[in-house]
């Protein structure tokens, strides 16, 4: 064989080995080129979450009530985590959990587990460092309260998977509620990433304005604290609101727990502050003059056989305006029983009692009026000062506002709307009814039970309450428990505040006059001091006149509620 065809056979055997890899690379070339790209750009892509924050609560001056802050959250892939066992003490230690813990969510058969929500930044290095193979971290966001409990209550809570859960972040919880959006990058050989297509920026959602006024709110809890420690109540409420747009300024609550607001969840009997609906449904209906003369019997009267009404201190004949100064039971139940069960309703209804408002709060209670047709004699009389019904704080407070603003009920009003105006539901009463009940409710804290809610210089308006609650066990009055309360508006010339305090079993005391009327005063002090509102009473005669009015006083007026 001559040379050239050595070289020849030669060249093909050393050429024979790549004609395998000349058909393969043409295989992929031409007829696996989609795959190959897919499985190319399956490797340089990635997706990451990317999160629009949840909305920030604030109050009617701006500043932040709640606010989400950036956080992330561990999870695991069990099946691709390998010798669980081995990584699970080292990564229970970077996140503070336990690592049997650990262990179990390894060894589970999905393939998505969360480790920990909510990590700091320390954990999340901590874990990152360890470069464990089927661990990873997401993007997540911690809501924060920056004024710790205040109006906790009101707010509620969110959470983990950052929805309400409630108050003001279950009822607004669609409008809150922030956007989880995967992002496409590209890596590059250097592990450097880059957003595929980008697009302008998410807009933020939007905040949610409350008509509450952080600066009251902080004045009403400190009130309802003090009173809480004095007089050691089960429960207690102050609600404020401005009887001018039926904006809700402040709702305190103790004990502050995120998942209830009594003011607006709870119903209660409000006794003695329920007496001026009775008044005004007499004297719209013209069945009751300001200068009647009631018969209080003493202090002890048979309403029907064997069932006898008391009241706190004997008295015999009462203006009708001393009925209420006194808070005469036996004085109001005779004007109630003038009225039908039906009228008494209507005007209770009239109020805003017996119906939720449009406030539409998770668990808001509507109250409880007596059906007519079940009414009795009995029934009435004790409807007619504040027994056997049931109100919402809410409720009350709303009712008073309307003898504040010239008797019209309105909605009230949790959420700042810009360019909407107060809404009226109905013109309860008559300019005169409500000049006379503003005169008998100022003449309560003047020489009445409310003497204790006076602030010198202001003229103020209002009504206590002591109402017994029922024994659960009995399904009778008990003769231990009390809803002690006082509700009123200031100043009564031009009223800005409409407040209402209640204390549910206090341990120390239990007159409306003694547990609620004082802290009233407290507050209602602070709020004209803040809001420099000018007095509107006259100032008290010199020394020896005050002495002289004081020895020709009436003593009744010293009596409780």
């Amino acid at each position: 064989m001559n040379c050239r065809r050595r070289l020849s056979w030669c060249a093909a055997l050393c050429l024979l080995p790549l004609a395998p890899i000349a058909a393969r690379l043409c295989f992929l070339q031409v007829f696996a080129t989609r795959r190959m790209s897919a499985m190319a750009k399956s490797e340089a892509t990635r997706e990451q979450i990317k999160l629009i924050q949840r909305g920030r609560i604030l109050d009617r001056s701006g500043k932040v009530l709640a606010q989400s802050l950036p956080s992330w959250s561990a999870f695991l892939d069990p099946s691709m985590m390998r010798q669980s066992k081995r990584h699970a003490p080292a990564i229970a230690k970077a996140l503070n959990l336990n690592p049997a813990e650990v262990a179990r969510k390894a060894s589970g058969r999905s393939k998505f587990v969360w480790l920990k929500r909510k990590l700091d930044l320390a954990e999340v290095d901590a874990l990152q460092s360890l470069k464990v193979e089927g661990v990873g971290v997401v993007p997540d966001e911690q809501r924060y309260y920056p004024n710790g409990d205040m109006a906790r209550p009101l707010l509620g809570l969110v959470g983990l998977d950052g929805a309400g859960m409630a108050g003001v972040e279950l009822q607004q919880n669609k409008e809150l509620s922030g956007i989880a959006r995967k992002v496409p990058l590209l890596r590059d050989g250097a592990g450097r990433r880059m957003e595929l297509a980008p697009h302008a920026e998410d807009a933020p959602v939007p905040d949610l304005i409350l008509t509450i006024d952080r600066t009251i709110q902080h004045f009403a809890e400190a009130a309802l604290l003090d009173a809480v420690q004095k007089h050691r109540p089960e429960k207690a409420t102050i609600v404020v609101q401005d009887p001018r747009t039926g904006d809700l300024l402040a709702l305190a609550s103790f004990p502050s727990d995120p998942l209830k607001l009594p003011a607006v969840q709870d119903a209660y009997e409000p006794g003695s502050t329920f007496k001026v609906v009775t008044v005004a449904a007499a004297l719209e209906e013209k069945l009751a003059r300001v200068d009647d003369v009631i018969d209080a019997e003493n202090g002890r009267w048979e309403v029907s056989p064997k069932i006898f009404i008391k009241d706190h201190e004997p008295d015999g004949l009462l203006a009708l305006s001393q009925v209420i100064e006194r808070s005469s039971n036996i004085g109001t139940a005779k004007v109630g029983l003038r009225l039908t069960p039906e009228k008494f309703n209507k005007w209770a209804r009239a109020f805003g009692f017996g119906a939720r408002t449009v406030l539409a709060f998770p668990g808001e209670t509507a109250g409880k009026l007596k059906e007519t047709g079940k009414s009795s004699r009995v029934v009435l009389a004790n409807n007619a000062f504040g027994q056997g019904l049931s109100v919402s704080s809410l409720q009350l407070t709303a009712a008073y506002s309307a003898l504040a603003n010239g008797g019209k009920l309105l909605e009230p009003r949790l959420r700042v709307r810009q360019g909407s105006s107060p809404v009226v539901v109905r013109q309860v009463m008559s300019e005169q009814t409500l000049r006379s009940l503003n005169a008998i409710l100022e003449g309560v804290v003047e020489r009445g039970t409310g003497q204790p809610a006076r602030v010198p210089g202001y003229r103020i308006a209002g009504k206590t309450g002591t109402a017994q609650k029922i024994d659960p066990a009995t399904g009778k009055y008990s003769k231990e428990k009390y809803v002690g309360s006082f509700v009123g508006f200031a100043p009564a010339s031009d009223p800005r505040w409409t407040i209402l305090v209640t204390m549910d079993s206090p341990r120390v005391g239990y007159y409306g006059t003694d547990v609620a009327a004082p802290v009233f005063a407290k507050l209602l002090r602070n709020l004209l001091g803040v809001y420099g509102v000018k007095p509107d009473q006259q100032a008290p005669p010199p020394d020896g006149a005050l002495a002289r009015q004081a020895a020709e006083a009436d003593p009744r007026t010293a009596a409780r509620p």
